[in-house]
Parts: C-alpha cells; structure tokens; sequence
C-alpha cells in the first residue's frame, strides 16, 4: 500500500529533488516524509514537529505504510534540534506565513548558498514573500495549486 498525497503535498513533493537531505518541520501526520520514503526520492528524511501528539501520529504513519525506519523524528518547534548539516532541503507547510518567517528568522543556516527552501504558507503568502526577498533569499519558482476547494501558494527559494 502506498500513500497518496493531497494535491498541496503531491506539489510540494515535486520540487524535491532527488537525492536530497529533507527536514519537514510542521509535519503534522508526517505524510510528505512518508511518501519521500516510500519513493525513494530523499537520502534522509527528517519529520519535525512541536506537537508531541503530531509526531506521535506521524510515526504511526510511518509504521502504517513500512518506513519507520527510514525517518528520523524530532519533537521541536521550527527548526530547533535541526543543525545545517542535517538538510539540505527544508520544507515548511501548512502554517502562516508570519509563522514560517519567524521559523527562518530563527535558523539562519536555511539562507545558506546549497540550501533549498519550500514553503507553502496557508496565510500571509505576499507578507512571507516580501519577507524572504528582505532577507537575501532568492526566488527560484512559485506556484499556485488547488486542493479541496483551496488555492495555494508555493515558494521555492535559495539563499
């Protein structure tokens, strides 16, 4: 059995390149990190979340769909417990773009040249935007996607 992404993940999903070191912070049921798992897609998988009850359901996710054992799971908020030579790609969905901001304020490491940055804010999209040109990030794509009745907004950049 494998796992099938909402549209927002599975479009998130795309812009992970293979090979990469991933760190999905907010990961709630740890779907994304399960699907990278299963399709071999990332060389390490990092589910992160602050919610001790979200990393204990991403766990079961991962135990549900066989790949408990390619993940590591961090109880932290933001970016805490995660250094700079742990991913290369950081992943930040589904929270408020204010949110994600502070979240990157708080880990100076992600502006990096070689780190590759997905977010997906559910709120404040062109304040996280603006927030991001402010702070040396460049913009390499972004992308609108509806899922469940829902647009989305997708921002990949780079330090």
């Amino acid at each position: 059995m494998r796992i099938k992404l909402s549209n927002r993940l599975a479009a998130v999903a795309g812009y992970i390149e293979k090979g990469a070191a991933v760190v999905d912070v907010g990961t709630d049921h740890g779907f994304l990190p399960v699907y990278l798992a299963e399709s071999g897609l990332a060389r390490s998988i990092i589910a992160s979340d602050m919610s001790a009850g979200s990393l204990a359901a991403a766990r079961r996710s991962a135990v549900k769909y066989g790949v408990a054992d390619k993940l590591t799971f961090i109880t932290a908020p933001g970016l805490d417990g995660v250094g700079a030579s742990m991913a290369d790609t950081v992943v930040i969905a589904g929270m408020g773009g204010e949110t994600i901001a502070g979240i990157l304020a708080d880990a100076p490491w992600v502006s990096a040249p070689g780190v590759r940055l997905i977010a997906q804010p559910q709120t404040k999209a062109p304040e996280l935007y603006a927030w991001l040109l402010a702070n040396g990030y460049v913009l390499r794509d972004m992308k609108r996607v509806r899922d469940k009745g829902r647009n989305y907004t997708i921002i990949i950049c780079q330090g």
